[in-house]
């Protein structure tokens, strides 16, 4: 996949401020910090507690959805997994940021429509996912030195189709079967740390905040320094979106633009500004992981015309094939990208 550089997008956002006060009502199970202004359209936008969901706590901290005209109450889960769920539900209308499997999977399962606004990639310079062994103690031999060490070994992951679907495709290109070489184990986030310390699994396969944290008070430490999905599965990769309801959207024309000019400033600001970035999502990380942020690496995202339909349709096509999705899904007409003429 070609690789594109981030340019401004400010008569974007200036085009698209319109006057509207239209309202959205949708349920989620935790409130997280909000803006309010009753003069503005009030929305409810889903975020998994995770690192990817950067763009969202910009846009919030940053005053960003305010200044399209945007009252956003942020609405918590720890994974993208439930999220997700309560998006095809119809639960809730906006959320992210999902990894595709998860969303391509709920998408088949529902026959819901989902949009694709601005894209998180993974690539050599911007790692997500963190495989980790045990720390070595000084002087010692770590007993996992590569991949193919993993043979024999319980692994445990994020509770996500996304997660155990790329572990396998990671294991399947270094020569073992993930069937039948290791244990794939799902744990919670909040119990990761404590699994691997403990020598419940032997590794890890995860991502921030519980990944940086881990490394930090010595608890684990990376297999390789090369970062694995970009390597093994496409390059650089797409790793997740920001997700509308298609029937939402279609319906609320005014506010959907005033979101996606949003998100775009926000994921624009994230790539000029990453350390200060990091910074906007403290107020929404549990309180045991907030004094790690600036160790988190930095995050890249692909804005409106830069996410292609291509780019998303070849991707599920690709865990088609490699069995990570269990049906065809179509994503034409879905993918938000201005330069090719909206979604």
């Amino acid at each position: 996949m070609k690789k594109t550089n981030v340019r401004p997008k400010t008569w974007f956002a200036s085009g698209l401020i319109l006057i509207a006060s239209l309202s959205v009502l949708s349920c989620g199970p935790h409130k997280g910090p909000t803006q309010a202004d009753d003069s503005q359209a009030p929305l409810e936008i889903g975020y998994s507690q995770l690192r990817i969901s950067l763009p969202i706590f910009v846009a919030q901290q940053k005053g960003i959805f305010s200044k399209h005209g945007i009252n956003a109450s942020l609405l918590m889960y720890p994974t993208a997994q439930p999220m997700t769920q309560a998006l095809v539900e119809g639960k809730i209308q906006i959320a992210g940021y999902t990894a595709m499997p998860i969303t391509y999977s709920g998408m088949a399962r529902s026959g819901t429509k989902l949009l694709f606004i601005t894209t998180m990639i993974e690539d050599q310079n911007h790692r997500i996912s963190f495989l980790l062994r045990r720390s070595t103690r000084a002087g010692g031999r770590p007993l996992i030195r590569n991949l193919r060490d993993l043979k024999g070994k319980k692994i445990g992951t994020l509770p996500t189709v996304a997660y155990s679907a790329w572990l396998k495709a990671i294991l399947q290109a270094n020569g073992l079967n993930p069937d039948k070489d290791v244990v794939i184990q799902p744990i919670a986030p909040e119990q990761e740390a404590a699994a691997l310390r403990s020598g419940g699994v032997d590794a890890l396969f995860t991502n921030d905040p519980v990944a940086t944290a881990a490394i930090r008070a010595g608890v684990a430490e990376l297999i390789s320094p090369t970062v694995e999905c970009p390597k093994y599965i496409e390059d650089p990769f797409p790793f997740g979106s920001f997700n509308v309801s298609k029937a939402w959207a279609d319906s609320h024309p005014e506010v959907f633009a005033r979101l996606v000019a949003a998100m775009d400033e926000a994921a624009e600001y994230v790539n000029e500004h990453p350390a200060d970035s990091k910074l906007a999502m403290v107020p929404y990380l549990p309180a045991q992981f907030r004094s790690d942020v600036a160790s988190y690496p930095d995050a890249k995202y692909l804005l409106t015309d830069e996410s292609t339909e291509a780019m998303y349709q070849h991707l599920a096509d690709v865990y088609l094939k490699m069995g990570i999705i269990d049906q065809p899904v179509s994503l034409t007409g879905l993918v938000v990208n201005l330069k090719e003429g909206g979604k």
